[in-house]
């Protein structure tokens, strides 16, 4: 059944069924028939909003409580065919409500007062329309604002960070999970479009907004970090990274606004929806409320990506945390040929395989990350030989000859810009082509 909400924030009226067994277990009730349950159940003024009428029909009892729009029928449950575990009352009882909010509050007062007053033991929910109207509800709105998040993720890291920036940016076991789960993947729109941050769970995309909110905002990363200063230039450069933008960044549009607390949150919802969780009225209304609150948050700090500028101290930290992540890649890799090769003698073992290295079009299968004086070196020579120098020439042919990567061969380039050792001009060839030269 779908549920529709109104503009006023309410469910729209349906017919909604919360259907229920209980089961007198070990022979605590003292309700035997049917006609006990009624009596037992109407003579209460708890459960009722107005003087409630019962009928029977071809051998069905049913309960009418005409100002809430509730109708309640209960039916004995045969156990003369049970074959283990064996219970000698049961019944079926069976609510109906045109009214939303009233079938809502009534489902616990009904439980409470069959497991606390009358004493069944044992109570097993069949239908429950009002959770599934509100599971129905709620995950429009929760799937798009986890797609607005993994469309942010892409846009800033791929235009602040780079084409490397998921080995660079996410956890191990993040990119192991990916990766198992992109090998299970066999549909042609995998194999054409890269799925890295498309196959990260809920509670891992929002990690990856912690992992940058938190930057050195906690005490424990400051004292972290402070433990480690050994000299005057460390603490400068210290103080430097408290105050960088890419924290002040993060900080202003995420940590600022609560968004871990609130992402928390609505993770706790999103389980309860995909595992089919018992809902309430009041947890509709906070999840769409932490849905637009964090619809907000990511499309107010994607519209700002673009005043985000990084600096030299920024790019510098960026680039080394690419190039160790790519050593620890040829770590495990070369480990895992060392290993593989000492054990391919022993009968019955089975070879994985070889761990799969990052296929990112900026190495080219070059991993050797170039030093700022290596590349210095290597432009005089360029210079000296050419009238001018090409920077895709230098970097994707001349350089990438030379076995360096390409990526961090642009970005080390970025940096060399900023310090201003450097240069890129244009050049006019009936096109125009970007140049790169030393700083005179």
């Amino acid at each position: 059944m779908v549920a529709i909400l109104r503009n006023n924030g309410t469910m729209e009226n349906q017919n909604y069924i919360f259907e229920i067994f209980c089961i007198d277990v070990n022979g605590q009730t003292e309700i035997k028939s049917e006609t006990n349950l009624i009596q037992a159940l109407c003579f209460t003024t708890k459960l009722w909003s107005s003087e409630v009428k019962d009928t029977s029909s071809n051998g069905r009892w049913t309960i009418n409580d005409e100002k809430s729009k509730i109708s309640v029928r209960i039916k004995s449950v045969d156990t003369t065919k049970v074959l283990t575990g064996y219970f000698e009352v049961a019944f079926n009882i069976k609510v109906e409500s045109t009214d939303f909010e009233a079938l809502e509050s009534f489902r616990l007062k009904l439980l409470r007062h069959i497991k606390g007053k009358l004493s069944f033991s044992h109570i097993r929910v069949l239908s429950d329309d009002i959770s599934t109207a509100i599971a129905q509800e709620l995950y429009p709105q929760i799937n798009k604002v986890e797609s607005l998040l993994r469309r942010y993720l892409a846009k800033f890291f791929i235009q602040r960070v780079g084409l490397d920036w998921w080995e660079t940016t996410a956890p191990k076991s993040m990119i192991d999970k990916v990766k198992i789960r992109k090998s299970d993947r066999k549909d042609e729109f995998s194999t054409l479009c890269e799925t890295d941050v498309s196959l990260a769970d809920f509670d891992d995309l929002g990690e990856l907004i912690y992992k940058q909110s938190s930057g050195l905002n906690t005490p424990e990363k400051v004292t972290e970090k402070i433990a480690k200063i050994s000299s005057l230039e460390e603490l400068e450069n210290f103080k430097t990274e408290l105050k960088g933008n890419y924290t002040k960044y993060f900080k202003e549009f995420f940590r600022d606004k609560e968004f871990e607390q609130k992402w928390k949150e609505l993770f706790k919802i999103r389980n309860k929806v995909a595992h089919h969780g018992v809902f309430y009225k009041n947890e509709l209304d906070r999840g769409l409320e932490l849905a637009s609150s964090l619809s907000a948050i990511i499309l107010d700090a994607e519209n700002n990506i673009d005043e985000m500028t990084f600096s030299v101290e920024e790019k510098e930290a960026i680039r080394n945390a690419t190039i160790e992540a790519i050593e620890s890649v040829e770590v495990i890799q070369n480990q895992v040929e060392e290993d593989t090769e000492n054990t391919n003698s022993v009968v019955g073992l089975k070879i994985l395989g070889k761990i799969e290295l990052p296929n990112s079009s900026s190495y080219k299968g070059y991993y050797k990350a170039i030093t700022e004086e290596e590349l210095l070196n290597e432009l005089h020579l360029c210079e000296d030989a050419r009238n001018y120098v090409g920077l895709k020439w230098f970097v994707t042919q001349y350089l990438a000859e030379k076995e360096f990567s390409i990526g961090l061969s642009y970005s080390l380039i970025n940096i060399l810009a900023d310090k201003n050792k450097i240069e890129l001009y244009d050049i006019q060839e009936g096109y125009v082509i970007k140049a790169i030269r030393l700083k005179k």
